[in-house]
Parts: C-alpha cells; sequence; structure tokens
C-alpha cells in the first residue's frame, strides 16, 4: 500500500494502480486501496472504472468524505444532480476547511443550473472556510453583477479578490465591467488599464477600452486604442479574420482589410464573409468590387432552385448593392436593386427610403410614395423626414416642408441640418425672423456653419436689422471659405453699403471681389456708381472705363461714364459725357435713361431745343416716365416758358409724389406769383419727406418775403438741421435773426457763413449791413472792403462804403467811393 501511495504521489500512475490492484486482491475490502485506485484512474481520465471503485469506497466506507468528493468531481459534467448529492454527504461527513473544494464545487454546479443563491451560499460557505480563496471572490462577484444586477455588491467583492492578489487581471476586468454597469466610466477605464498594464498585449482588453473611451466621447483616445489593436500580432487576434478586418476598416486601413478577408474568403466561402468584404470594399469607394462581393454572396445563398429565400439577409445583399450603384451614378439599376430588396423583405424602411432618393434623383414624383411608406414601417426615421421636406421644397410647397422639418427635430433634437434647412426653407417662405431663429440654432450647436451665417446675414437684411447682417457678414470672412461664397459674401456687403449710403466701404468690398471675379463687368459698374457717390469722378471713368472693356456694349456704362464726365464741371467733360450719352442710344434707342442724360447734358451746354427734344422723346417711349417730364419742366423754365413746365411738373406728379417734384412746382408757382400755391407745394413736400431741406429752404424765403420772420427763422434752422453746410440758409438766417433783433446768434450766423463761404461777397455785404445797423462802423467798413475785393465791379456795395467812409470821417475817400459808384452806373447805363 506503502508503495502504492508513494507512486500515487510521484505521478507514476500505471505503477500505482498495479500496487493497489495487488492489495486489493489480498483485501477486498480494503477501502483505502479503492479510494487511491479510483483517484488514479480518474486522473488517466478512465471515469468509468475510477467511478467503480469510488463507489466501493463509499460502499465499504461511508464515512469517507474524500471518496464522495472525488466521484461528485467525476460526476459533475454528466450527472450533476448525482454530484450535488455526492459534494452534500461529503460536506455533510467533513465541514472543515480540509473540505471547502467540496462547497466550492457544489457551487459551480449550482452556478451551472442557474440556482444562482445557493451557489452564492456555496462560495461564501468557502470563504468563511479560507478567506483567500479568489476564485470564490470573483464567482460571486460575477453571480451579482451577470445575474443578480447587484452592481455595487458585485464591486465589493472584486476589491476583496484584488486585495488579496493586486496581479489578478481577471478581478480588474470584472469590476471594470461593474463600473460601466454603473456608468462609473473614468473607474472602468481606469481597471481597464491596469488590467492592460499585466497584458499589454490582449486584444480583448483594447477593444474593451476603446468601447468605455466612446462612451466616454473622448473618440481621440478611442480611436488610439483601435490603432494599437491593429498593430497588434496577438495569435489569438489574428486567428479570427472577420475581426481584425474590422478593425484595419476602422483605421481607414481598407487595402489591408480587403486583403486579409479575401484570404477568408478563399478558405471560408461563406455570404455573410462575402457581405463584410463588400461593406469595406464600399468604405474604400471600389463600389465595382464591393457589388462583385454582394453577387457571390447572392450566389451563395440561393437555393438549389437557383431562388434567394425571402430572408432580411438576402435583402440586405440587394439593398447594399443599390446602395454602391447610386455612388456609381447608375441610378436605374440603384432603383431596381431597392426593389429587389423590398420584394424579398417587404418590411425594409431603408430600402424604401433609399428607393425614393432614386426616384427624386430621376424626377419621379412616386419618390413621395416611398418616402411615405418608409415612415408607415419606421416613424423614427429622420433622414426620410428631411428627404420628405426636401422634396416638398423643391416645388415650392414650403409650409408642408416645414412640418417635416419639425417630425425630423422632435427624433434628432440637435440635429444641426435640420435647423438650418428648416431655416432656408422659413426664409424662401419669407418669414424673415422664424428663419434667423433657426440658423441661430444652427450656429449655436456649430459655430463654424458657413452657410448658416451667410442665410442668416441675409435674412437680417431683408428685415433691414444692418448691423446685425454686417456683424454675420464679417464673421463669415474671419472663416475659411470657398471663392465662391466669399464673393458672394462681399457682393452682399457692399450691397448693404450702398442701402445704408456709406459708398466707401461698398466700394472696398467690391474692389475685393474683383480680385476673386476680374473679368465680372457688373462688380466694376458697381464700383463705378460708388464712386460717383463719393464725389471721386476720375475714378468713377476708370471704372466705367474698365466696364466697357469687358463689355463694349455696356449701355449702363456708357450712362455712369457720361454722368461722371458731367460732373467735372467744365466744358470739355460736358462735350465727352455727350458721346457716352450717343453711344449708349445708338445701342439702345429706348433706353431712357441715357436720353434723360443726354437731355440735361444739352441743358448744361445752353442747346436748350435739343434738350427739350430728348426729354419729349424720353416721354414717348414711356408716358409714365416721371423723370423724363420733371427734365423737360426745368428745359421749358430756363426756355421762360413757365406755364409749359408747370405742366409738365403736373404731369409727373400724377404719375408719382415726390418732395422733389412738389418743390419744383412750387418754385414754379413762385416764379408765376402765386405765393400761397408755392406755399402749399413746400408744405406738402415736406409732408412727404420730412427730411428734404429744400423744401424748407423755400418755404422759409417765402415766410420771409411775407416778413413772418419768427417762421422763416424756425424753417432756416430745420434746413440747417438737415445740411449743417447750407451756406444760403445760414446767411439767410442770420439776415432773420437780424430783423428779429438776436443779435448774438445773428453773429454766429454771419461768423459761419464766412467760414462756409469765404469767398462769397454777398456774405461780406451782408454782415457789413449788419454791423452798420449796430453802428460798429470801422468792422462794416472792413466787411464792404473784403467784399469789394472780391466783387470789385458792383456800385451799390462803393455807394454803401461811401456811407460808412463818410460816418467815419473819412470824407475824402467816401467822395472817392461815390465817384467810383457813379462811374460804374454810367458804365452799366450806357451798355
Amino acid at each position: 500500500m506503502k508503495h502504492g501511495i508513494h507512486f500515487f504521489d510521484r505521478s507514476v500512475l500505471t505503477t500505482a494502480i498495479q500496487d493497489f490492484t495487488a492489495v486489493i486482491k489480498e483485501d477486498p475490502r480494503n477501502a483505502q486501496a479503492r479510494l487511491y485506485r479510483g483517484r488514479a484512474y480518474a486522473k488517466q481520465q478512465q471515469y468509468r472504472n475510477a467511478i467503480q471503485d469510488l463507489a466501493a469506497a463509499v460502499h465499504l466506507d461511508p464515512s469517507c468524505w474524500l471518496a464522495f468528493y472525488y466521484r461528485g468531481c467525476i460526476l459533475r459534467q454528466i450527472d450533476p444532480k448525482r454530484a450535488v448529492q455526492d459534494f452534500s454527504v461529503s460536506v455533510l461527513i467533513n465541514d472543515t476547511q480540509e473540505n471547502f473544494c467540496s462547497f466550492l464545487h457544489r457551487g459551480i454546479v449550482y452556478s451551472e443550473q442557474c440556482q444562482w443563491s445557493l451557489a452564492v451560499c456555496d462560495f461564501e460557505s468557502v470563504l468563511a472556510l479560507d478567506s483567500s480563496v479568489i476564485f470564490a471572490y470573483l464567482n460571486i462577484g460575477l453571480i451579482l453583477l451577470l445575474h443578480l444586477d447587484q452592481y455595487h455588491e458585485a464591486i465589493r467583492q472584486f476589491t476583496n479578490a484584488i486585495e488579496i492578489d493586486p496581479l489578478n487581471v481577471r478581478a480588474y476586468v470584472c469590476r471594470a465591467q461593474a463600473y460601466h454597469k454603473l456608468h462609473n466610466l473614468s473607474n472602468a477605464v481606469k481597471d481597464i488599464n491596469r488590467a492592460i498594464h499585466l497584458y499589454p498585449n490582449k486584444s480583448q482588453l483594447c477593444i474593451l477600452r476603446g468601447q468605455y473611451l466612446m462612451e466616454l466621447k473622448k473618440y481621440e483616445l478611442a480611436s488610439l486604442c483601435i490603432h494599437q489593436l491593429a498593430e497588434m500580432d496577438e495569435e489569438s487576434f489574428t486567428s479570427q479574420p472577420v475581426q481584425q478586418a474590422l478593425i484595419q476598416s476602422f483605421c481607414q486601413n481598407h487595402n489591408k482589410a480587403i486583403e486579409c478577408l479575401c484570404e477568408a474568403t478563399a478558405t471560408q466561402s461563406e455570404p455573410s464573409m462575402f457581405v463584410i468584404l463588400g461593406k469595406i470594399q464600399m468604405k474604400a469607394k471600389k463600389t465595382k468590387d464591393a457589388v462583385r462581393s454582394f453577387k457571390k454572396a447572392m450566389k451563395l445563398l440561393m437555393t438549389s432552385a437557383k431562388i434567394l429565400p425571402n430572408t432580411f439577409e438576402a435583402a440586405e445583399m440587394y439593398y447594399l448593392t443599390g446602395l454602391c450603384y447610386m455612388e456609381q451614378k447608375s441610378l436605374l439599376q440603384a432603383r431596381a436593386a431597392f426593389s429587389m430588396a423590398i420584394r424579398l423583405h417587404s418590411s425594409y424602411p431603408d430600402a424604401f427610403y433609399q428607393r425614393g432618393l432614386c426616384r427624386m434623383q430621376l424626377r419621379q414624383a412616386k419618390c413621395i410614395r416611398d418616402f411615405n411608406r418608409a415612415l408607415a414601417l419606421c416613424p423614427s426615421h429622420f433622414q426620410a423626414y428631411m428627404s420628405r421636406a426636401a422634396y416638398y421644397g423643391s416645388k415650392g410647397r414650403y409650409s408642408k416642408a416645414i412640418l417635416n422639418c419639425n417630425e425630423a427635430i422632435k427624433i434628432l433634437p440637435n440635429s444641426m441640418r435640420a435647423y438650418f434647412y428648416r431655416g432656408t426653407l422659413k426664409y424662401q417662405n419669407k418669414t424673415f425672423k422664424a428663419a434667423i431663429e433657426d440658423l441661430s440654432k444652427t450656429i449655436d450647436l456649430s459655430k463654424t456653419c458657413i452657410l448658416a451665417y451667410y442665410n442668416r446675414a441675409v435674412c437680417y437684411h431683408q428685415i433691414k436689422d444692418f448691423r446685425k447682417a454686417l456683424k454675420d457678414y464679417g464673421i463669415l470672412l474671419l472663416l475659411e471659405l470657398s471663392k465662391e461664397i466669399a464673393f458672394k459674401v462681399l457682393i452682399n456687403r457692399g450691397l448693404l453699403y450702398v442701402e445704408l449710403d456709406d459708398y466707401a466701404n461698398a466700394c472696398e468690398d467690391f474692389k475685393e471681389a474683383t480680385l476673386l471675379s476680374p473679368d465680372d463687368s457688373q462688380i466694376f459698374q458697381a464700383i463705378g456708381i460708388c464712386y460717383h457717390r463719393l464725389h471721386e469722378f476720375e475714378e468713377a471713368v476708370r471704372s466705367f472705363h474698365q466696364v466697357l472693356k469687358l463689355d463694349p456694349v455696356s449701355v449702363n456704362a456708357y450712362v455712369g461714364r457720361g454722368n461722371s464726365y458731367m460732373e467735372n464741371g467744365h466744358e470739355a467733360g460736358c462735350k465727352q459725357a455727350q458721346k457716352d450719352f450717343l453711344r449708349a442710344i445708338h445701342l439702345n434707342p429706348k433706353c431712357i435713361k441715357a436720353r434723360i442724360c443726354l437731355g440735361y447734358n444739352l441743358q448744361a451746354l445752353g442747346k436748350l431745343q435739343r434738350a427739350w427734344r430728348q426729354f419729349t422723346v424720353a416721354i414717348c417711349i414711356d408716358p409714365k416716365c416721371h423723370a423724363a417730364y420733371d427734365g423737360r419742366a426745368s428745359v421749358c423754365l430756363q426756355m421762360g416758358e413757365t406755364f409749359a413746365a408747370f405742366q409738365d411738373t403736373n404731369a409727373a406728379l400724377k404719375l408719382t409724389t415726390t418732395a422733389p417734384l412738389l418743390t419744383n412746382r412750387g418754385v414754379i408757382n413762385q416764379l408765376m406769383g402765386y405765393l400761397s400755391y408755392a406755399m402749399k407745394d413746400y408744405q406738402q413736400a415736406i409732408s412727404v419727406d420730412p427730411n428734404y431741406a429744400l423744401a424748407y429752404f423755400n418755404a422759409a424765403n417765402i415766410y420771409f418775403h411775407n416778413r413772418q420772420f419768427s417762421q422763416a427763422y424756425c424753417y432756416y434752422s430745420k434746413v440747417l438741421q438737415l445740411d449743417p453746410r447750407n451756406e444760403s440758409a445760414v446767411m439767410n438766417r442770420a439776415i432773420t435773426n437780424t430783423l428779429l433783433n438776436n443779435i448774438e446768434e445773428a453773429k454766429e450766423d454771419f461768423e459761419k457763413a464766412v467760414c462756409l463761404s469765404p469767398f462769397s461777397a454777398a456774405v461780406y455785404f451782408n454782415r457789413a449791413n449788419f454791423y452798420n445797423g449796430l453802428k460798429q462802423y470801422e468792422l462794416a467798413e472792413k466787411d464792404i472792403s473784403r467784399a469789394l475785393s472780391i466783387q470789385p465791379n458792383d456800385a451799390l456795395m462803393y455807394k454803401f462804403r461811401a456811407d460808412i467812409r463818410g460816418r467815419l470821417g473819412f470824407n475824402k475817400e467816401a467822395v472817392e467811393d461815390y465817384k467810383q459808384a457813379i462811374s460804374i452806373q454810367e458804365q452799366i447805363d450806357s451798355m
């Protein structure tokens, strides 16, 4: 017996069995020999012989707990019920630390039978007997984690295991999973990192860390994990070609992924493998190869009758094939593929949706049916709502399109695309304020959404909120824009500046736009108009000249250049302008603007009859052109035909009521002596445009003429509020203040008049008259002398200075002035 035990302990099992057999032959009732031989048979995997010996040992010695234990271990897989009985008897006989393994194995059997509470009790019994058994902690923790949802207690059990063995990788992984269940992702990542530190080449650990980092939205770190995984050469990892291919594909190593799967499909031709290969080929933009892969998968999936089964797997192959055809712009083939997918699986919302897109691109009205069907199958199909909105938007049914965007936003409340498209639809629907709200939400979701800023700026422009529009255009120009969008932004901002009468900034934007589109004549036309408004007429001429280089038949450019020549104020410029106006008329004889400009040009050159004829031709071309009537009225007035001027102005006023036209009629009435009618016209002009300074000025002159000086003073003051540099209004108010005895105010006004018109003899004459009335003869004599230096041949001013000098006692000088006044008057009379 001792000889057999010696060889058993040294695992020389054959010799040990021979020895134990010899003992049993001599003493068939030797329970110990039966026990040891049964254990030796078990180690040699001769389980039938082992069970016979262990059963005999139990029969011979019913208190042999080891025999029950070892028989239970053998029966665990083949007869769990009997195994539980044997373990139970074993612990009944011996429940000390010596037999804790019976509790442990019984707990494992209970776990396999899903009797979780009994299993936990047995593992706790193990720990009560020996608190250092890590396996028991792990099993209790896993049951609590996976089956009883007691995550906090599971974490405690895994922590106990780690305290006993800080190098136990499984404990760290299990605790990480428990933390993940509690959404404590930071601690989960820490435990996975510890596990990776212990086993750095374990691919599954890297996958778990990548998953947790993705959930923490640390996408760069998660991506790094996948890249590390792709570089691993672990045997267990490389033996899984599908997983390896998917990881290589994630890392954008599509060629490696395709190569890996091609090798796998050569030995393992399964439809699913070819589908995965096709999907990766799609990612690699190899759509033709992908179609071939999907067709191979279909061929493998076909039944003996060469018919595809009506399964989702078969439908998906056609669906993916359709996507490839869409990418290749083969819309008819794509539509056929999606239709086949629907035939195989009639509840396939994505197939209906993609077929709808095909039909929409093919301009088939049936597309809306497919979108409706997709939504009937999947009411939360965001893309279907957006595509249906796009369809209705393309048909001009903006309200219905907006409703679809509303539904899409209910599904994805933070969809930048949905808010942006709804904003553009509201812009098309002319609900600009609502559009601004949606575009602002888009910008909140994406601070660099260029089109959102652009469209919001356009909306602000439409509602006349120029400050905010300028701000958005400014932000856009700070972003990285395409050439096309930058051009549009500069043009729009330039037009906005024009609307604000800020021609300097408008000009700068248009000039910058020419750098992006140097052959666009319209931009140079706009620059020319800006220079004209800025009174930089030479620059304007150059801009219009550039327009004519790019477009030699541009009528507007000839008219614009002609007007710029006219503004130079010299005769040569007027003649050059006349040539441009004539060229414009030659190019387009019905161009009213050119004829009106030519009419004013001829009027400026004193050719009144020809000017009258041009205005008349313009009226014949367009009897509703009020500008032509107004121009002809001014010519008639200059020719002394006051009544004809009055009739033309009335004709213009029948077409449109403007402050300038009413003021012009007032002037004509004033010239005809009808002051009350003139005043009515001026007052009406003021009511039409309260900021039209000329109407106030003319009305003030009538008040002054009627000696209504207080009213005249008020109206001259209003003129100066609107036009502070109007020297005539300043001087007239100075005279009015003099007559009202407002001495200090009169002095201030005369000072302003002198500053505005330092070379006007009339200003110095009137101030001299003012000083004369105040008996300040020295100042009066100084001003009248200055007036005479500017206008030396005025008899009245010589007489006035003679009077002043007489009062100052300069009799000799006064006599000389009287003589000079008489001499000038005689010369005038003799002419």
